[in-house]
């Protein structure tokens, strides 16, 4: 059993993403790395103060195995995915904590926006009869 633990440390717009990247059974390839941390920095799009996110690349026989969890100010978001190759289980999923952080961000710009938007709105013009 081979397990190698790495520690990144991105800096974008002002603020902190710690990405850890965890291999279990196997040993991670600098290749691996390096594209796994460049598709995790564009999760800064959703701006959900995303703190860290823990990567979890798992070899078990024929099946490789991804997990991605996501954790920041009142976020906890985990996505995992089974595949025989360890980057399709990567890209896979990636895209369903895209998908999970999309909704996410759509809440929160509902739940804020629907409270200025009631202020701002004017009412229509009534007729009196």
């Amino acid at each position: 059993m081979y397990v190698t633990i790495t520690f990144f440390q991105t800096i974008h717009e002002g603020r902190t993403m710690n990405i850890d990247i965890s291999g279990r059974h196997f040993h991670v390839s600098d290749a691996l790395k390096d594209t796994v941390t460049e598709k995790l920095k564009k999760l800064d799009k959703y701006s959900l103060s995303i703190e860290t996110i823990h990567v979890v690349l798992e070899v078990q026989k024929f099946h490789h195995i991804c997990e991605i969890t996501a954790a920041g100010k009142n976020l906890r978001t985990t996505a995992k995915e089974v595949s025989t190759d360890m980057y399709a289980a990567f890209d896979s999923a990636m895209g369903n904590l895209q998908l999970q952080l999309g909704r996410q961000h759509d809440r929160v710009k509902d739940h804020k926006g629907s409270r200025y938007q009631e202020e701002t709105e004017t009412p229509q013009d009534t007729e009196l009869i």
